[in-house]
């Protein structure tokens, strides 16, 4: 490594150089380069806040409470499909989100009680992942959570399920168990493998003795698969009357004024899972299903 070259004394009186700020050149619109997606992988280590209590506390969850307290020794579980949308399908989504805002005169607790709210984006305004949920809400001992996972991954793999590609068949309001939520959904067309992969994660839930998905009919509804989009703290009102929505109508342009081009696009919608994601605790573990020939 070359010697520093210090500076004569006769140089520290000397006024310094001023040298101009470099210019940076701007990059026009062209040049500039997207930017890859990040890898689902690098996703499921950040998709849910750390927990630092065995206590519940709402603050971390938006102030809502847990229909299952948490138990030290319990695992939270859950088996859904993942979507990200595009670019051009998160502006469809949110497009129908806000065609479905109720309009008129209200007071502002008619307001709040009817606004609907967004699930497609946090509130820094980053795009949201949505699913499709194959369990319901599950709560797995220690001593369960390995063996659990590794039976749904044989048993996905041994009824060679095949990836999926499901297309949405119309929008509905679905509420809750307890009726204090309705949620926007949209509700997905018959698929037979979609039935046979929802069969293989009730046979694995009956086996550890946790509640199954869809149990109250021998086969699921061709609509019953959903993925909620946004929601609201009551049943929404159909547009120009008084009178609610029930949770089996479809919502069409004369209900809420939601533009028929919208519903076609969201029917024309292709959306292709190859795996099926298993939430236990914060961790995520995928399974893949079979490749399509």
């Amino acid at each position: 490594m070359g010697l520093v070259d210090y500076p004569d004394s006769e140089d520290e009186d000397a006024e310094p150089v001023k040298t101009p700020p470099a210019k940076r050149r701007k990059l026009s619109t062209s040049e500039g380069v997207a930017l890859p997606p990040l890898p689902a992988a690098f996703l499921d280590q950040y998709s849910s806040t750390v927990r630092t209590s065995t206590q519940d506390e709402p603050s971390m969850h938006g102030g809502k409470k847990r229909v299952t307290p948490h138990v030290e020794g319990n695992w939270p579980a859950h088996v859904y499909l993942e979507w990200h949308p595009t670019p051009n399908e998160h502006d469809l989504l949110s497009k129908l989100v806000t065609a479905t805002q109720p309009t008129g005169d209200q007071s502002k607790a008619e307001k709040d009680a009817s606004h609907v709210h967004s699930l497609l984006e946090n509130d820094l305004g980053v795009a949201l992942a949505l699913h499709i949920s194959l369990s319901r809400p599950l709560v797995l001992k220690t001593a369960q959570k390995d063996s659990y996972l590794t039976h749904l991954q044989k048993f996905i793999t041994e009824n060679s399920i095949k990836a999926l590609t499901l297309q949405p068949k119309d929008l509905a309001w679905h509420p809750n168990e307890s009726g204090s939520r309705w949620f926007l959904v949209v509700r997905l067309q018959k698929s037979a493998e979609l039935d046979k992969l929802l069969q293989t994660c009730n046979e694995v839930a009956k086996a550890f003795k946790q509640p199954l998905l869809y149990a109250e009919t021998d086969k699921p509804k061709g609509d019953e698969f959903h993925i909620s989009i946004a929601w609201s703290l009551q049943a929404p009102r159909k547009k120009g009357t008084s009178s609610k929505i029930s949770r089996s109508d479809s919502l069409t342009e004369q209900d809420i004024g939601i533009p028929y081009s919208l519903l076609q696009r969201l029917s024309s919608l292709e959306i292709s899972f190859a795996e099926v994601k298993v939430r236990i605790g914060q961790d995520v573990n995928l399974v893949g299903l079979k490749p399509k020939r």
